[in-house]
């Protein structure tokens, strides 16, 4: 009885001490988790750190204060080639924004990667809420606030090839932007018969363009010039699309105290054969634009429609992307927009010509009286033709410090903007890049892209044969070590 008693005493013993060592497993792998998930550390082995953040990154990261979204539709099983690499590099460099936003025990950056092809319900409700219906976007919320990223956003591309990647300047410039509450203020001037901004008129309707800057966090307005007594305060960049008639003496007045006084920004956009009333205010910041229409011959400056095809771009933050790779910009009747030589020079001002037509253009001059338009030396401007051009002006502070004066942007051309142009990606990318060159939204600069190089590993059979040794010699040890200590067990 005492034997079976020991014996009993024994298997308790056994269960009890199996019981502890589950416990212990258990624990050990929930606190070994714990641990993992909270204190751990990263560190970027590529070569040139592409998925290293950078400091200005990484200070804007510790001054969130609200929770972040960034939700991703790259998805990686529709893709492959180029787009399957960015996939890799956006969602790689997601994790460290998420790693760098997890303080304290606080996320305050949430990645989410969404195929819409297969998560139907999840597809819908982003299309619902956020106007998500396509792939390939990235979309940065915070409350209700979004900032939308695209392909060209985050990939830099040279000769049709992706060059760079510029994924931590558009993610880091996309969370600056949602998080600031202050939304940057656009007005859309009228009261001369300008494009609309709630319009959907193919042809003078802004909708398009409208429902894109939103997309950027942008705040848009109508200002109707002639019903104020100046420009409002909050007037971040004022944009003039296409006036049907002269601007008062007065009005001119409003915009030139907006642009000197107050340094402010100007989009304008005039039309061939329309009376505008602008050329003084012009003519102050050294820019001209001629009663002409621009003519090319160059074939590859003409679309099937007739329409023009600017491919002449300047090296100039907003048009180095279509340069670089190219892409074409179309536009219809244009007039020209230069510099103007007649005016005295001024180191202040820094003008640009921004695009300009082929050589085998001309600017007419007598194309309202003409049937048979040819060109005239003695009247016409010869090609290339600028047809927009930038003038920046410099102020001089009494401690001799050059800061940035106004900025006026001139093209030549309306219906670059309009909502039947709008859709073509070279339009929406000068139009997108001006104004956020007007808005100095390039915030950081100092984050410069990171080159994307392939690197080929090229082995003979030999060497192949040499580095499969190697690999296969650290696991036969270990497997010829466990057989042999499994022998001597046995025996």
């Amino acid at each position: 009885m005492a034997a079976v008693e020991n014996f009993k005493y024994v298997n308790w013993i056994k269960r009890i001490n199996q019981l502890v060592q589950i416990l212990l497993c258990i624990s050990f792998i929930i606190g070994l988790n714990y641990f993992a998930n909270n204190i751990y550390w990263r560190s970027d082995l590529t070569r040139d750190h592409i998925y290293s953040l950078s400091p200005e990154s990484l200070a804007y990261i510790r001054q969130i204060d609200k929770p972040i979204k960034i939700i991703v539709t790259l998805t990686p099983d529709a893709i492959e080639g180029e787009m399957e690499q960015v996939f890799k590099h956006v969602r790689n460099l997601l994790k460290e924004y998420e790693y760098a936003g997890n303080i304290g025990g606080k996320k305050k950056i949430e990645i989410e990667v969404v195929d819409v092809l297969k998560e139907r319900k999840r597809a819908d409700y982003l299309a619902r809420t956020y106007g998500i219906d396509q792939q390939d976007v990235v979309l940065v919320v915070c409350e209700d606030r979004q900032h939308r990223l695209i392909y060209s956003d985050i990939i830099e591309m040279k000769n049709g090839q992706m060059s760079a990647f510029k994924g931590e300047r558009a993610f880091t410039s996309a969370l600056i932007d949602v998080s600031n509450t202050d939304q940057q203020k656009v007005y859309f001037i009228s009261g001369h018969g300008e494009m609309h901004l709630d319009s959907v008129d193919p042809l003078r309707g802004l909708s398009n363009i409208s429902e894109k800057l939103k997309w950027g966090n942008i705040s848009l307005e109508t200002l109707n010039i002639t019903r104020v007594g100046e420009i409002p305060e909050d007037a971040d960049l004022l944009i003039l699309a296409s006036p049907q008639g002269p601007y008062r003496p007065q009005d001119v007045e409003k915009l030139r105290n907006y642009l000197s006084e107050r340094a402010g920004k100007l989009i304008v956009l005039i039309e061939p054969a329309i009376e505008h009333g602008l050329g003084d205010l012009f003519y102050e910041w050294g820019i001209i634009s001629d009663d002409m229409v621009v003519l090319d011959m160059g074939e590859d400056f003409q679309a099937a429609s007739g329409d023009l095809l600017i491919r002449r771009f300047a090296g100039h933050p907003i048009t180095n992307i279509l340069r670089d790779n190219p892409i074409p910009v179309i536009a219809g009747l244009s007039r020209p927009v230069r510099r103007n030589l007649d005016r005295p020079a001024d180191d202040r001002l820094t003008i640009t010509p921004l695009i300009s037509s082929s050589p085998e253009s001309w600017a007419e001059r007598s194309y309202r009286d003409s049937q048979d338009l040819k060109y005239n030396p003695e009247v016409d401007l010869k090609g290339q033709v600028s047809l927009a051009a930038i003038s920046e002006r410099k102020v001089s502070s009494s401690l001799g410090i050059d800061v940035k004066g106004g900025r006026l942007v001139v093209f030549g051309n309306t219906d670059i903007i309009s909502n039947h142009r709008i859709g073509s990606i070279g339009n929406i990318m000068l139009i997108l890049n001006t104004i956020n060159w007007c808005l100095d939204r390039e915030q950081l600069l100092a984050i410069q892209p990171r080159p994307i190089e392939e690197f080929h590993l090229l082995l003979s059979r030999q060497e192949l044969t040499q580095l499969s040794l190697v690999l296969l010699s650290l696991p036969g040890a270990v497997a010829i070590c466990g057989i042999m200590i499994y022998w001597i067990r046995k025996n």
